[in-house]
């Protein structure tokens, strides 16, 4: 990312001169599609953090921001409990709600499609593949929906 601006340049040297513009066009939708799925994961985060934030302050938890177990334990075991409750609602609500639906939204892909794309990453690659589904699903969504736009215009133009 620091380097971004001298990575389009050096990735179009390798392409010929004739397709340049195509080549630009598909890394500058690229680079837009890689920062809204960015952009998209600190909208979730900050949904995550308040929903916690919310959700510790209802069950009454002494110093909600820390978000800290060992706190919960030592004040009550059954306030311990309503943390564990707590985080795994809003885990599954993330989850299955919030990363489809926003995710979904910012990088055009339906809900239903991000929900088994980390389903079948998650069961075949782990935790990696749940890391990359999303981005490279959409890097390679935008490569080919470049490459039949720009083939249906060469035909045309032929």
């Amino acid at each position: 990312m620091k380097d971004g601006d001298k990575l389009r340049p050096n990735l179009l040297k390798y392409i010929p001169t004739e397709v340049e513009p195509e080549g630009n066009a598909i890394l500058k939708d690229v680079d837009k599609t890689l920062s809204t799925y960015i952009i998209g994961q600190f909208i979730v985060s900050i949904v995550i953090g308040s929903f916690m934030y919310v959700g510790y302050l209802i069950i009454g938890l002494d110093y909600a921001l820390v978000l800290a177990l060992f706190i919960a334990l030592q004040q009550d075991v059954g306030l311990a409990v309503k943390v564990l409750i707590v985080l795994t609602v809003v885990q599954q609500a993330e989850g299955h709600l919030v990363t489809p639906n926003i995710m979904g939204k910012r990088l055009n892909i339906h809900p239903l499609t991000i929900i088994l794309l980390l389903l079948a990453t998650g069961s075949i690659y782990g935790f990696i593949g749940i890391l990359i589904a999303i981005p490279a699903y959409s890097v390679v969504k935008t490569i080919i929906g470049n490459f039949r736009k720009f083939y249906r215009l060469r035909k045309m133009n032929t």
